[in-house]
């Protein structure tokens, strides 16, 4: 692809996000985008016991704030309820407890803002899948002019537009229940497939 494409900053991003990373000669993460809520860029979607679970960071914010402004609420035990919730929905996959301990670290380190937090998410999990970083960051609003193909809003969990034409079954510990469900978060592929997670992302067929 030799579009150059914007996106937010999300907590562990759906699968989509990630597709378009490794598509993508050039990606800009804005975080000078004001905060929208109910938005990917504070909740993921992981395959529960009960069906998709949304996982949703307290944040602080004032008004209209720009996602580099935005806090992570330290008054609530937020990650410890997140981190048994993840621990909960893939501890039986087959790649859980190989990528389990170092994301656990990465994920209970301190950060300063919710941007800080969700950037060293992406980054370990890229260095973990084996996508090379080709992407770049702005702290300033980024206007759509400025860039061929804007997924800042297209890119949402309340959104019924797939970047992508079809998504590949794959094996879910819980579809048995539920069915296969497809573009959660990239944790759902990274437990299930481990080493073939960029393979997978790679015959994605991307609508773009």
């Amino acid at each position: 692809m030799d579009k150059r494409i914007l996106l937010s900053s999300h907590y562990f991003p759906c699968i989509s996000y990630f597709a378009c990373l490794v598509s993508s000669n050039k990606s800009v993460i804005d975080f000078g985008e004001h905060f929208i809520k109910q938005s990917y860029r504070n909740r993921c979607l992981i395959y529960s016991a009960n069906g998709v679970l949304p996982l949703s960071i307290p944040v602080v914010k004032n008004g209209k704030t720009p996602m580099n402004e935005v806090g992570l609420d330290i008054n609530s035990d937020w990650k410890t309820l997140h981190w048994r919730a993840i621990r909960s929905a893939y501890n039986s996959s087959p790649f859980f407890e190989f990528y389990s301990d170092d994301l656990k670290e990465v994920f209970f380190t301190e950060y300063a803002s919710l941007v800080e937090f969700n950037s060293c998410l992406l980054l370990h999990i890229c260095n973990e899948i084996g996508i090379s970083i080709r992407f770049e960051t702005s702290s300033v609003y980024i206007d759509p002019k400025n860039t061929d193909l804007d997924l800042r809003v297209l890119l949402n969990p309340k959104s019924k537009y797939d970047i992508a034409l079809d998504f590949p079954r794959y094996i879910q510990i819980f579809e048995g229940k539920h069915g296969f469900i497809e573009n959660l978060s990239i944790l759902d592929l990274l437990f299930h497939e481990g080493p073939e997670t960029l393979s997978y992302l790679k015959r994605l067929d991307l609508n773009l």
